[in-house]
């Protein structure tokens, strides 16, 4: 679903989210519309991008800088158990960011209700680097712009995949080599903490993103309305 909003946005043609509904470019980029929590948003998915970029550079290290679901990452065969704890570790400080998120941001936007099902003190310690990431990445920028949101997004929904590829590999049958040299129970516990990471983007947001893209669409086909009328 993140690759087919993706496409909506980056192609000048736009994309199919289903079969019945194409969105065009035009509906992200028109003038006029006016979206809820915008700057909250852009605050999201900056610290999300930059969380995902950092998982992106462990999964590297441990896996090699290939494809992971299709076996094609470089280092098979010298991947076992010290990898899989060190890798689980690095998915659990993921996943306070993602209830750190949820925490910090969850009520404002309408999203993540029950998601956060315990608390940690990874989510508490993180606290203050979302502090940190916020001033960091928000400094100067206008948070109102729905460009820069647009544009965020587009990021985020890529770098989102390296979540994908791992998710495949783990639940791909026979499994994917890389993920073949753990010991079943480490696979279990990164397949659950993989699955965390999904319901994250499923449940806070896809939820946020597509209400938005609802309220855009229906802008567009206001705006369409009258050029005809016209």
């Amino acid at each position: 679903m993140m690759s087919l909003l993706r496409q909506t946005m980056t192609s000048r043609t736009g994309g199919y989210v289903t079969r019945r509904l194409h969105v065009p470019h035009e509906v992200w980029s028109q003038g006029g519309a006016k979206l809820a929590s915008v700057p909250e948003k852009i605050r999201v998915v900056e610290v999300l991008c930059s969380a995902l970029e950092e998982l992106q550079n462990w999964s590297a290290e441990y896996f090699g800088a290939g494809n992971v679901s299709s076996g094609m990452a470089l280092g098979i065969g010298s991947i076992g158990r010290k990898e899989g704890e060190a890798w689980a570790a690095k998915l659990d400080e993921f996943s306070a960011v993602l209830d750190g998120v949820v925490g910090n941001f969850g009520k404002k936007l309408g999203v993540g209700e029950g998601f956060v099902t315990k608390k940690s003190s990874g989510v508490t310690s993180w606290g203050g680097k979302l502090t940190r990431q916020l001033d960091k990445f928000t400094n100067g920028k206008n948070l109102d712009s729905p460009a820069i949101y647009v544009h965020g997004l587009s990021k985020l929904f890529l770098q989102a995949q390296i979540l994908d590829e791992h998710s495949k590999a783990i639940s791909s049958t026979p499994i994917a080599p890389l993920y073949a040299g753990f010991p079943v129970e480490i696979r279990q516990a990164l397949e659950i903490k993989l699955k965390h990471a999904s319901e994250f983007f499923a449940k806070v947001v896809l939820t946020f993103v597509i209400r938005d893209m609802a309220l855009l669409l229906d802008k567009y086909v206001k705006k369409c309305e009258k050029w005809l009328a016209e």
